[in-house]
């Protein structure tokens, strides 16, 4: 299924937006900026009956696109520079791909290099889902990252053995998203990690056992301007745009991403790598 014809719109704004905005500025977002990606270390508060979470540390890396300008020297940088954060869990919440899943072949080499304790997980993006769902997983999984499409697993902490759940959603634009059915499986009050591609349905989410939504999807908007920030988003991503969001009872984290769409292009938006740390009685989130 190809993407409604309002998307490469989308990327035609990028282009005609950024090429009209200077040379200089292009040469910097291209060959700098795009190419140097930024730890964000973000610390997501507990709820006290979850305190045995604490410390729990998850890498979130989303939005590859890596069929438009493969960039494995980007990619490869990166997930060193992960692993050297010595995560616990690894989300990637999808769109590995733009169009061609001839795109995976190089990602895989790349994601088989992943040091995780607990392991590598994924959710599908909107582009994935239109272009080649099955392709992206069978790729994915050959790559040891496991796939959850309205699917969830059951994990534990290593350190303190406490229960949790890893839930993945397919896309809220390109697929048929079902929460129920993912976590009708689940048992009691044990809280829920969940992978979904696209932000703004955080507000549709109902279900208390959801401790936190990572997603990606908007690109931190890819191409911002000074004091104004992202001059285009796209659907089911207007309202989250990068960062940490929510409340006590559920959070939301939206990652800028690591690769570009339509452009070779990120100007102040740079790439991230992020790492998110549970912490018990940590009062309100902080994000550094």
């Amino acid at each position: 299924m190809k993407p409604p014809s309002r998307l490469p719109s989308r990327r035609n704004f990028l282009r005609l937006g950024f090429y009209g905005s200077g040379v200089g500025a292009f040469g910097y977002g291209s060959l700098i900026e795009r190419r140097l990606p930024r730890i964000e270390r973000v610390t997501c508060p507990l709820p006290e009956k979850h305190a045995d979470l604490d410390g729990l540390k998850i890498a979130v890396m989303s939005d590859f696109h890596h069929d438009d300008f493969h960039d494995d020297a980007l990619i490869g940088g990166a997930i060193e520079t992960m692993n050297a954060l010595k995560p616990d869990l690894v989300l990637f919440p999808g769109d590995f791909i733009s169009d061609d899943v001839a795109g995976m072949d190089a990602l895989v080499g790349h994601f088989r290099k992943i040091d995780a304790r607990i392991g590598a997980f994924a959710c599908l993006g909107n582009h994935d889902q239109w272009n080649a769902p099955e392709g992206v997983r069978k790729q994915l999984e050959r790559g040891g990252v496991s796939v959850l499409i309205n699917a969830s697993t059951e994990l534990r902490s290593p350190d303190s053995g406490a229960r949790f759940v890893m839930a993945g959603l397919e896309s809220a634009w390109a697929g048929r998203p079902d929460l129920a059915r993912t976590l009708r499986g689940v048992n009691g009050d044990v809280p829920v990690l969940l992978g979904w591609h696209e932000p703004d349905p955080f507000d549709t989410i109902s279900d208390g056992r959801v401790l936190l939504q990572m997603s990606g999807h908007t690109h931190g908007g890819q191409v911002c301007a000074p004091f104004w920030g992202a001059i285009q988003l796209p659907s089911y991503g207007r309202k989250y745009v990068a960062g940490l969001f929510g409340g006590d009872d559920a959070r939301l984290y939206v990652t800028r991403g690591i690769g570009s769409m339509g452009v070779p292009v990120r100007f102040c938006c740079p790439p991230e790598i992020s790492l998110i740390t549970l912490e018990a009685g940590s009062g309100d989130a902080n994000h550094a």
